[in-house]
């Protein structure tokens, strides 16, 4: 019997945002070889289809990036992850067929370390839940989390209400949260949730992939 809870699994990358943390376009950084936003879209091809970058709008400069992806503009710039979310969940579902059941993780260009395992790994812990995140010791990360398309009413009805951030998504029925021992235990760190929000941050992450050699 085939699978109950067999899916299909895109990617939306979140690339619009301003980097003031940064001083500088993160998508834009250069990183093995690669820049941050062409590696994070180089690894999710390989595990994740298709692969969805959302930009800032038609000012944005982006790298060079595989043709495979497809790329769109804010819908709401400014606005935080959530209408992203949504933008992106309603784009596969109307683009790419997808349903209720399909999925999506939801990330940024700025975790250097996410891997196809670590993506093969976290829709591996979805089971028959509507959301799973990660929920290391320092919070949850809404931008490491794999969505079924069935929470997209839940998400316009959280914008409705002016939320942008889905971080409290993993409180709501239905959501599986991992907790910092499950990570831990996959990845001890975990190096896949290692982001780059400041100068120091990259260093370090430059500094990790040269060990890693």
């Amino acid at each position: 019997m085939p699978d109950k809870f067999a899916m299909r699994l895109g990617a939306i990358i979140l690339a619009g945002g301003r980097s003031v943390r940064m001083g500088q376009p993160k998508e834009l950084l250069p990183f093995g070889g690669d820049t941050l936003l062409g590696r994070t879209c180089a690894t999710l091809l390989g595990c994740c289809d298709p692969v969805l970058v959302l930009a800032r709008d038609d000012a944005q400069r982006l790298p060079p990036l595989p043709a495979a992806v497809t790329v769109r503009h804010d819908e709401t710039p400014g606005g935080g992850p959530l209408p992203g979310l949504a933008h992106g969940l309603q784009w596969l579902a109307a683009e790419h067929g997808f349903t209720p059941d399909d999925a999506a993780l939801l990330t940024g260009c700025d975790l250097p370390f996410l891997t196809a395992r670590a993506v093969a790994w976290l829709a591996g812990q979805l089971g028959d839940a509507d959301l799973v995140m990660p929920h290391p010791a320092d919070g949850p990360q809404p931008l490491a989390a794999i969505y079924r398309l069935r929470t997209l009413p839940m998400v316009r009805a959280w914008l409705a209400a002016g939320i942008g951030s889905p971080r409290q998504l993993a409180e709501q029925p239905g959501a599986r949260k991992l907790t910092a021992a499950q990570l831990a235990a996959f990845d001890p760190g975990p190096a896949f949730l290692q982001n780059v929000n400041t100068p120091a941050e990259y260093q370090a992450a430059l500094a990790r992939l040269t060990r890693q050699r």
